[in-house]
């Protein structure tokens, strides 16, 4: 019960990469997750901002207790804007607040000030220059990081016009779970059409934003984990009544994986707590590998009229060796720098265990209650001759050298979006915006800044501004936007203090001023309210840090927790888009505690991580699967004939990947291990088969060999049904593991029982009349 679905992507994602780690930080302190994003658009021209405030408006009314906003808070409540630039003013360098003082205190040069501002006003070509004359003759706006902050604001009309902007949040949410998303983002499309229609604007709008997603993300994995795991279970029990034909048999059989589910899970939600989007495939991979240790125990157990006890006795070597060692292999899969990756690795360890113990102990003593009849023996066992064997691997193997001749050798890629829902409005509606919104491109890159005091915060920042710049003249960046001024200083807040306080006993004298130079009432409402808001800053006891966090314009840069840890945001616009070969143009920043992040830098540092989890798991495996079959045979010849098996569907699965054009991903890569899991599997329950029955494949086919067959098709159901998943990384998962898992199979019933029969030649003590295939 303390399982949840976690539906953030970046809980997928290697935790200890700076990249991932900052962009988690950045989405905690900065980004706006629980805001919904409305895209207006409109195919025949502009959209008209009268719309957009017009939607706002509706809006509003259906949701009281809704932010939404069609343009910058600070335009529709220039009383937000003015505190917050009394606010950086009162913590500014003393030496600027100096010049600010003296020109507005000395009558002379604020007279001399303001001629020049109505010259600037009158004169200047630069339409936005001159508006910020108009609205702010006192130059409270002309603070270097307030004039950065001009340049970067984040507008919410695209760069043609045809796309339009509207921002929904709750002011207060009790529920933030993907169910109540759910039902709030389909409340949200159901007003945006009624007021479409009403209104006749006929826009297009689509949704996107932090509970668009998780709304997508939640409901894809409860279809992921329900609907596979609803599919597998069908399939499975059909396959299996047309196996066993016994209905009580296939009851019991589901009350066992019932029973290995609910430790399985009662074990990972001790541990985890969570369940993420990869993870969650770990059902169906499960339902398909642990019924193989139940129906190999029921054949047998038609073929050896034993006690409970003797039968248990008798199988338990293959099935407690088939799961200990395939849970090995699946439990290497930790040593991923891939969070879900290393959590579906650990739950199908946890199961795989606990499956074979509840098989062992519970399976016989059901089969004691209701017996298997004894297997028929009509069918000629499919198993091909040690000649046969020899060609059919030289055959594989050949096959797939000319096909990693004319096509290459496998890729290693990864692509972000392959985790995203398949079909997902968000992911394409965040793309739009991406494409059509300058300040959204995917030429920005997020920076990152934090420290365990904003004095040692401050001296980061500083450093990196000096690296940012030196990137610009490089010609890497063309632009920054990393307002150091804004970070919150104590000493300066107290210094400028007795300034400010001097310059405020002189406002009412700066504003009639200001009127007799020709400036009016609604020209000066903005410095007005700037010099109020400095009387309630420095009459408030809050604290300076917390209340600059707070601030609406300074809080979407600064930030503090409750650690003390201050951190500080910007971006910086790219000349380029990230790629493998510029990503390393950016470590003189790392190096100066500042993080480069976001979706298009993850994109890029991720890959070599993907390509180095090959190598560290591949690696791993093989040595488990050598020192586990050499301990579990005690035979070299045995564990050689295993190993030839494995190694040819191995290169197989990878000549199919070449061949059908596609690539390994840190989640397909599953293939791999699944495939030596399996071929182990497989080799211990036949060569053990053919060592009890001493070598008499009728009975070893009868027995074991069906049970593998039946083994390899649920294993393969319940990898194929991952491929109606809702993202494209556990569809390939599943198709690639499928194949794999099949092609072990045959493998391994086609050639180990000839290939033993032929390193046991000389032993004397084998069964005649074989039942090989000779053709």
């Amino acid at each position: 019960m303390r399982l949840r679905f976690e539906t953030d992507i970046l809980e997928v994602l290697p935790r200890k990469i700076a990249s991932v780690s900052a962009l988690k930080s950045f989405n905690k302190h900065f980004a706006e997750e629980r805001q919904v994003v409305v895209l207006l658009h409109s195919s025949e021209g502009e959209v008209d901002e009268d719309y957009a405030a017009d939607l706002a408006e509706y809006l509003r009314e259906v949701w009281p207790n809704s932010e939404v906003n069609f343009q910058s808070p600070f335009e529709e409540d220039p009383q937000l804007l003015a505190s917050s630039v009394a606010r950086i003013w009162s913590y500014a360098e003393p030496s600027q607040v100096d010049e600010l003082v003296r020109k507005l205190m000395d009558e002379v040069r604020f007279e001399k000030h303001l001629s020049r501002v109505k010259e600037d006003i009158e004169s200047s070509f630069d339409q936005e220059l001159a508006m910020t004359r108009a609205y702010d003759p006192m130059g409270f706006l002309d603070h270097p990081s307030l004039e950065s902050l001009m340049k970067s604001e984040m507008s919410f009309v695209s760069d043609n016009g045809q796309y339009r902007m509207l921002l929904i949040r709750k002011k207060a949410e009790s529920d933030v779970g993907y169910k109540s998303d759910k039902a709030w983002i389909a409340d949200i499309r159901s007003h945006v059409r009624t007021w479409n229609q009403e209104s006749e604007a006929e826009l297009d709008f689509a949704l996107t934003g932090g509970p668009v997603f998780n709304a997508e993300i939640g409901s894809g994995m409860e279809k992921d984990m329900s609907g596979t795991v609803a599919l597998t279970s069908f399939l499975i029990a059909a396959l299996f009544l047309f196996v066993q034909r016994d209905l009580k048999q296939l009851l019991l059989l589901s009350f066992l994986l019932g029973l290995t589910f609910l430790i399985t899970l009662g074990i990972g939600g001790w541990i985890f707590g969570t369940l993420n989007l990869v993870s969650v495939g770990f059902t169906a991979i499960l339902l398909g590998l642990v019924i193989d240790y139940a129906v190999v125990i029921i054949r047998e157990s038609a073929h050896i009229s034993q006690s409970t006890e003797s039968l248990r006795k008798s199988i338990t070597p293959s099935i407690l060796w088939s799961s200990v060692s395939t849970a090995l292999v699946f439990g290497v899969l930790v040593l991923s720098t891939f969070t879900g990756v290393q959590q579906l690795g650990a739950l199908v360890m946890i199961g795989l265990l606990s499956g074979a113990l509840v098989m062992l102990v519970l399976t016989p003593c059901f089969l004691a209650k209701f017996p298997v009849q004894a297997a028929s023996r009509a069918m000629t066992p499919p198993f091909l001759s040690s000649s046969k064997a020899w060609a059919t691997l030289t055959v594989f193997l050949l096959v797939s050298i000319v096909a990693f001749t004319l096509k290459g050798r496998p890729e290693v890629s990864f692509d972000l979006k392959m985790v995203e829902p398949e079909s997902s409005e968000a992911a394409s509606t965040f793309a739009v915006i991406t494409e059509e919104f300058s300040a959204w491109s995917e030429r920005n890159a997020i920076l990152l800044s934090s420290a365990g005091s904003v004095e040692k915060l401050k001296d980061q920042v500083a450093e990196a501004e000096t690296e940012l710049s030196s990137l610009k003249d490089a010609g890497v960046i063309e632009e920054q936007y990393w307002p150091v001024g804004l970070i919150p200083s104590s000493s300066s807040f107290k210094h400028n203090e007795e300034r400010l306080q001097a310059l405020l006993a002189r406002q009412q004298l700066l504003i009639e001023s200001a009127k007799e130079a020709g400036f009016s009432e609604s020209g000066l409402a903005l410095d007005h309210s700037v010099l109020r808001a400095f009387e309630r800053l420095y009459s408030s006891s809050e604290s300076l840090l917390e209340a600059s966090a707070a601030d609406p314009l300074v809080g979407t840069f600064f930030d503090v927790d409750d650690q003390g840890v201050s951190y500080f945001s910007g971006r910086m616009l790219l000349s380029e888009k990230i790629t493998p070969e510029n990503v390393g143009e950016f470590e003189s920043l790392e190096k100066s505690g500042v993080s480069v992040t976001g979706w298009s830098m993850l994109q890029t540092v991720l890959l070599p991580h993907v390509q180095r989890d090959f190598y560290v798991i591949f690696i791993p495996a093989a040595l488990i699967l050598l020192t586990a079959l050499f301990v579990v045979f005690r035979s070299v010849g045995e564990t050689l004939i295993s190993l030839l098996v494995l190694v040819t569907a191995l290169v197989g699965i990878n000549a199919l990947v070449v061949v059908t054009g596609q690539s390994w991903n840190f989640l397909s890569g599953m293939a791999i291990p699944l495939v030596v899991g399996a071929g182990i599997d497989y080799s211990i329950h036949l060569i053990f088969a053919l060592r009890r029955l001493n070598g008499d494949l009728s009975a070893v086919w009868n027995g074991v060999g069906k049970a593998i067959c039946f083994c390899g098709c649920s294993t393969a159901i319940g990898f194929s049904s991952l491929a109606f998943a809702s993202n494209k990384m556990l569809q390939s998962m599943g198709v690639l593991c499928s194949v794999g898992v099949l092609l072990t199979m045959l493998l391994s019933l086609l050639v180990i029982p000839g290939l033993w029969k032929w390193s046991h030649r000389r032993g004397g003590n084998v069964v005649e009349g074989d039942g090989l295939h000779e053709g």
